[in-house]
């Protein structure tokens, strides 16, 4: 067992669970992936027990961060509601989990990987940015929030960014609602839309990325509408938050090449505060393993306080 102290990180996501160590530094020492259980509660809690036992065997862990996603219950441990992960909604965390009086944090998903990529700011830069929003594009679309170095919670943890409407004649969405931006923006968007366009089903959106590297024009049209969602989507949040720095994050955001110079040409256009502040907008330097480092570093500098 390595004898330093170390803060374990989790990413539970719809297909995957990543985690990872960092040292007392915030640096990323060790990682791995596993499945994610989806059709059992039970069997979805026992592989989380076998994965943080199997880091707790070969690390001094002081403090654990873990990322769920959905709607979330932070201060009575309970997932309310994750909609890729039916098995576990409704569900105590503190009911399944063994954490040996470990300081244990549990959030939404994004709000952990927008906490990883505000945590690799230089300290500078912290200290300068007020308001740092993250989108995650992927299956769906997920959003963080970071004022003045917290995680901005609401009321009850609820907040959704995937859920504003951009497209109120659009698709129905899992939530219920109807044009919600992860309809439009996602890869579940890209894929549908890319059916709409061309009666052809893909099962990765990477499909579509690189029939659009070659030029094929029902891609690049699908890329344009997707493009133009995002920015209908950053202008709302533009207005309503007044960002110093918005990140787009996610499996989605290595395809931004197609988008991002658009949206935010459509930002700028639709944005009324835009034209008198412009916030440093950017694709997330820490990719997939911004949910495992911002979950860490987020136990790494809460623990100490509990």
């Amino acid at each position: 067992m390595h004898k330093k102290e170390y803060f374990l990180g989790i990413d539970i996501g719809g297909t995957n669970v990543k985690s990872g160590v960092i040292d007392g530094g915030g640096t990323l020492v060790d990682e791995n992936t596993i499945k994610t259980e989806k059709k059992s509660t039970e069997l979805f809690y026992e592989n989380l027990n076998a994965l943080i036992s199997q880091w707790k065997s070969k690390y001094e862990i002081k403090g654990i961060g873990i990322g769920f996603p959905g709607l979330i219950d932070i201060e009575n441990f309970r997932i309310f509601k994750s909609p890729n992960l039916p098995a576990i909604d409704n569900t105590s965390v503190r009911d399944y989990l063994s954490f040996d009086n470990l300081p244990v944090f549990i959030d939404n998903d994004a709000n952990f990987a927008a906490f990883g990529e505000y945590s690799v700011l230089s300290r500078e830069k912290r200290e300068k940015t007020r308001s740092f929003f993250l989108l995650t594009l992927g299956s769906g679309v997920g959003t963080g929030l970071i004022i003045k170095g917290e995680i901005y919670h609401g009321a009850k943890n609820f907040i959704e960014g995937g859920h504003i409407i951009v497209n109120p004649d659009g698709a129905e969405c899992g939530c219920g609602g109807k044009g919600c931006f992860e309809t439009e923006v996602s890869s579940n968007g890209l894929k549908r839309i890319y059916k709409e366009h061309t009666g052809i089903s893909v099962d990765d959106p990477i499909e579509i990325y690189e029939k659009a590297k070659k030029g094929e024009k029902a891609a690049l049209k699908v890329f344009e509408s997707f493009s133009y969602y995002l920015g209908v989507a950053l202008s709302t949040f533009n207005n309503l938050l007044n960002p110093d720095i918005i990140v787009i994050g996610g499996g989605i955001s290595h395809f931004s090449e197609f988008f991002l110079e658009n949206a935010v040409k459509v930002l700028s256009e639709r944005s009324y505060l835009y034209r008198y502040f412009k916030p440093e907008i950017y694709v997330g330097k820490l990719k997939n393993k911004a949910g495992i480092i911002g979950a860490a570093n987020y136990a790494r500098e809460k623990s100490g306080k509990r």
